[in-house]
């Protein structure tokens, strides 16, 4: 009876016509709310994936990928690079394999007693650089007998190995400047391109900004690969050759030892020492030396007996 009364009066139908209304707009409301938050949601989500998908991009993009930008130097850096790398292999491989065929002559420290085991090493092991070093030692000490002339050799030896690495530092030198040039020309080039085109668009400015900048950079790690690799080889190169110097001492050492103790072997015995002179009187001296004067002859035969004539013309 209540339910009927209150849906009969008028009244009642307003205010229930009205909460569904609410209600209503309130469910309206909130849906557009929800669809606002996922639509705000995507976009962020959106532009998260587009940056990173240019993370990715620019991750991808490999060391050929940025020389490719350097517009017309690319051909240049191309070649310097290949020059450089190529030099530095060979190079290096050149080394390693003189350390490895040397190994057995440099790793021990040579005595007197090492000439055998010194001599059997060289004429058994590979072409190298302290092999051909120490043959030369061993010739030269069996051509002279004396260890003295072998300081001359070995400082010889060791001034042309030197000269020639300084021979491929200074063309490695060379590409690292160029390179480092190059890299200053590319930014040249850009700002001229900038600039020269007669319009500052961003187009134009971004193409010549990029030209420049990506120019410099790969000119700048040539330069600086190149450079490491020549100060790692030399230091490489320089501790061999030092080591293979203090080696030829040591031979040489060892040579001057045999030297002496054949010079001791084959000598005559010492003579003994000279008396010490005794000092006479003067009268003593002086008949000495009139008895050492020779005996004056005549000038002609019809001269008197006993006048003589001496050097001098006197009487």
């Amino acid at each position: 009876m209540m339910l009927k009364e209150i849906l009969q009066n008028a009244k009642w139908k307003y205010l229930a016509l009205i909460l569904v209304l609410g209600l209503f707009i309130a469910s309206v409301t909130t849906t557009q709310a929800v669809n606002r938050k996922a639509k705000n949601s995507k976009k962020v989500a959106a532009r998260v994936d587009d940056k990173q998908q240019a993370a990715e991009q620019n991750e991808k993009l490999s060391a050929w990928d940025i020389i490719e930008m350097t517009d017309w130097l690319f051909w240049p850096f191309v070649l310097l690079t290949a020059s450089g790398l190529f030099l530095l292999t060979y190079k290096g491989l050149q080394e390693y394999q003189e350390k490895s065929r040397s190994r057995w002559l440099l790793e021990q420290k040579i005595g007197t007693g090492d000439l055998r085991r010194v001599v059997r090493l060289v004429q058994t092991s590979q072409p190298n650089r302290a092999s051909r070093l120490m043959h030369q030692i061993i010739a030269t000490f069996n051509k002279t007998n004396r260890a003295e002339p072998i300081g001359d050799d070995i400082n010889t030896y060791l001034t042309a190995e030197r000269d020639s690495f300084e021979t491929f530092n200074r063309v490695l030198g060379f590409l690292s400047d160029t390179a480092g040039a190059l890299g200053l020309l590319g930014t040249v080039w850009g700002i001229f391109e900038t600039f020269h085109a007669g319009k500052l668009d961003g187009p134009t400015i971004l193409k010549g900004m990029s030209i420049s900048l990506v120019t410099t950079l790969v000119g700048l790690i040539i330069s600086l690969v190149l450079n490491m690799g020549a100060t790692g080889i030399f230091a490489f190169f320089n501790r061999q050759l030092n080591l293979l110097a203090t080696r030829a001492e040591e031979l040489r050492q060892a040579l001057l030892y045999l030297e002496m103790k054949q010079s001791r072997g084959n000598g005559t015995p010492p003579s003994p020492p000279r008396p010490e002179p005794q000092h006479e009187p003067a009268y003593a001296m002086a008949e000495k030396a009139v008895r050492r004067q020779p005996a004056a002859e005549p000038v002609f035969a019809g001269e008197q007996s006993g006048v003589v004539r001496d050097d001098n013309g006197y009487f």
